[in-house]
């Protein structure tokens, strides 16, 4: 092989110098519902992106590389911080730079693959009036979602120009690659509200040495496919980078990312029901919603129960200004969007969609009453079916928070664990009520611990009335 090239084609329009190329391959399992757009629908209001050839579902590497790096810059810098300059150094100059430089990672596209027995689902999505607490006048809509346990098959080639720089690239590759590893990055819509929620294992790579005659060969004689003969899938990607090439250096970067997290184990208190339509002809009027085949909490619904019961509590205890806490915290609601003056902001608040395990179908019969009569209304008997009873385990996370979000938080799931924030319908009728415990791990590494019934130690008390007194006083976020 010739090594001696002409400096002057390593220039644009030349030859891209290269001295080793790696294939990193892992298996992408979906915990949730995800909603990865196509645009708008026959039959459904938003569908899913499909392969035009196979009618697969897709996953673009363009959204892939996205996310990666979103999740990169935040562990870099922070959230919502300004973006590092080593994020550039993987996947190129951001965009509206002409001058930035060319992405070394190539993220390729993947198709997805339904579990067996297992469809597209159809979601309702509708918004809440705040003050009525009912649906607004045409603000429903539907969606379709990939179910959970959907699998894509994901790969990703980094070209190493430099030998230098290889192991620094090798690094901020696996820090992004963490993220899916983890299960800390969210795909497609709704994410904050705990759709496209995923986790990768199974990884494999390869280094192809490129400075010599025989890495080009393997490279170019490898199985477009990608099967790794020989190679035994890692459970992460630095594991996996370190088998392919044990010389790789890999360092380590401090995580500054600051949030809140809340992890809540509850017990339905009662019955529950999410309304969706009936699958089959026979089926109740309305069934509670279900992903995968199993009842499930989805996280519009519990933002929705929360967003609501903060305002009560914000405009009691801050009536200046409660209002515009819970939309800094929340996001801001779509009315007004047309508007100058409208300023879009992401949801500080991200809210997991969980399984409830443990739970029996109960089919109920109901009538609607005249009030004015007594008596029963004419074609108003309608059937529905409850999950009764069952436990799950919901996520609260808050990124960026200040004292004062901190505090309404901890009001929040104070409000949560005792049943007194309702979550579904039939309220009125006792639904919806769940009780729990839960552990709350705040930004400086403190954590405290909520038992049965509202119980803390003296010194978590100490902790969490201070939060509280933030939020009540102002704070100083």
């Amino acid at each position: 092989m010739n090594t001696n090239i002409n400096p002057a084609i390593h220039d644009a329009g030349g030859v891209r110098p290269l001295v080793a190329r790696w294939t990193i391959q892992a298996k992408m399992v979906l915990e949730s519902a995800v909603h990865l757009g196509g645009g708008a629908g026959d039959i459904v209001d938003m569908v899913i992106l499909r392969d035009e050839r196979s009618g697969r579902p897709l996953l673009p590497g363009t959204s892939l590389a996205g996310a990666l790096r979103s999740h990169l810059a935040d562990v870099l810098g922070g959230y919502r911080s300004q973006e590092d300059k080593q994020v550039t150094a993987l996947f190129g100059g951001a965009r509206g730079d002409d001058l930035g430089s060319q992405s070394p990672l190539i993220v390729f596209d993947s198709l997805g693959e339904l579990p067996e027995n297992e469809a597209l689902e159809i979601r309702d999505g509708v918004q809440i009036d705040p003050a009525w607490g009912i649906a607004e006048d045409k603000k429903k809509f539907d969606f379709e979602v990939l179910p959970a346990g959907t699998t894509f098959t994901l790969r990703f080639d980094l070209l190493v120009p430099d030998k230098e720089k290889e192991g620094t690239l090798i690094s901020l590759l696996v820090t992004a690659l963490k993220g899916l590893a983890y299960g800390e990055i969210a795909l497609g819509a709704r994410r904050s509200r705990g759709l496209g929620t995923m986790r990768a294992n199974r990884w494999r790579a390869i280094r192809y040495d490129l400075t010599t005659r025989d890495g080009w060969l393997r490279w170019l004689l490898s199985d477009h496919k990608l099967s790794f003969p020989g190679i035994d899938a890692s459970s992460s990607p630095a594991e996996a980078c370190q088998k392919a090439y044990s010389d790789i250096n890999l360092q380590r970067f401090e995580d500054k990312r600051k949030r809140i997290v809340a992890e809540l184990e509850l017990h339905i208190d009662g019955s529950l029901l999410i309304r969706s339509a009936p699958g089959v002809p026979d089926a109740p009027d309305v069934v509670h919603l279900h992903s995968a085949g199993r009842p499930v909490l989805p996280g519009t619904s519990l933002a929705g129960a929360l967003r609501s019961h903060a305002l009560k509590v914000a405009r009691l205890m801050r009536a200046d200004d409660g209002e515009q806490l819970v939309t800094q915290l929340f996001g801001p609601r779509l009315e007004g969007t047309a508007s100058e003056d409208f300023k879009p902001a992401a949801s500080k608040i991200r809210i997991s969609e969980s399984f409830i395990e443990n739970s029996d179908k109960r089919r109920q019969t109901r009538i609607a009453v005249d009030r004015f009569t007594g008596g029963v209304i004419k074609g108003a008997l309608f059937d529905e079916q409850v999950q009764r009873g069952g436990i799950l385990k919901i996520c609260i996370e808050v990124r960026n928070p200040t004292e004062e979000e901190t505090g309404l938080l901890i009001l929040l799931i104070r409000d949560f664990l005792s049943g007194e924030i309702s979550v579904g319908g039939g309220s009125s009728v006792g639904r919806g009520m769940l009780k729990g415990t839960g552990k709350i791990s705040f930004p400086d590494g403190q954590n405290v611990i909520i038992s049965k019934n509202l119980q803390v130690s003296d010194q978590d008390r100490e902790i969490l009335d201070g939060k509280i007194k933030a939020f009540a006083q102002g704070g100083n976020g």
